[in-house]
């Protein structure tokens, strides 16, 4: 004789909806806060490259210094230039830099902002310091080049050596290189952004981020 399957009762089945619908919202809630958790700047670099990328198109947080030259809008119709904004420092500010720039890629791919500036050494010859910053890596690096100028023309050397050559004539050392880039980039750019921004971090205080120097043991 077959046995008849037995129907779980309307308070079992409404007892298991309960339970499936408080799984549910806590598995929401906990995706939310992951969500937010992963989003939260790890750096000062972090905060830089996500509020400009919340404000560039339309108000960019770097029009609230006036140091710095903003295009009204970024224009959205180029493809080659849609997600890649930049930022430029007056010439006047400094007498022996110029050329100070702040750029960024929003691609997905490339997730990256720059920091450059020139450091002029003669009327023929500049140091470029270029500051790279990989937001899904969160890494730092840090390099030179060498501008030779000659006439209308400019000549870059990045090769190691003889970037170092060129240093070395000028009598340029690494502790040269990193009096530069504090002077432009902790006490200026750095200090700038946190006079704009309600930061957490600071140029003595960046946070979580791996840095690599280029002259570090030059």
């Amino acid at each position: 004789m077959a046995m008849s399957r037995l129907k779980p009762s309307g308070r079992i089945g409404d007892n298991m909806k309960k339970k499936l619908g408080v799984l549910t919202v806590v598995i929401l809630l906990v995706s939310v806060c992951l969500f937010f958790f992963v989003r939260q700047p790890k750096n000062i670099f972090d905060e830089i490259y996500q509020e400009t990328e919340k404000s560039y198109q339309v108000d960019n947080i770097f029009g609230k210094n006036e140091d710095i030259i903003v295009r009204p809008v970024w224009p959205s119709d180029n493809e080659s230039l849609k997600y890649s904004p930049h930022v430029t420092y007056k010439d006047n500010i400094f007498n022996d830099y110029r050329k100070i720039v702040l750029g960024f890629n929003f691609q997905n791919l490339e997730q990256t902002s720059f920091i450059r500036f020139d450091k002029y050494i003669d009327s023929g010859v500049r140091i470029r310091v270029r500051v790279g910053y990989s937001y899904r890596e969160k890494s730092l690096k840090k390099e030179v080049e060498v501008i030779v100028i000659k006439g209308n023309s400019e000549n870059y050397i990045d090769n190691e050596s003889q970037v170092k050559s060129y240093l070395e004539q000028y009598g340029i050392t690494a502790k040269d290189l990193d009096s530069y880039y504090g002077e432009i980039v902790n006490q200026k750019v750095l200090k700038d952004w946190c006079t704009i921004y309600d930061s957490k971090y600071s140029p003595s205080n960046y946070g979580d981020v791996k840095i690599e120097t280029q002259w570090e043991n030059w």
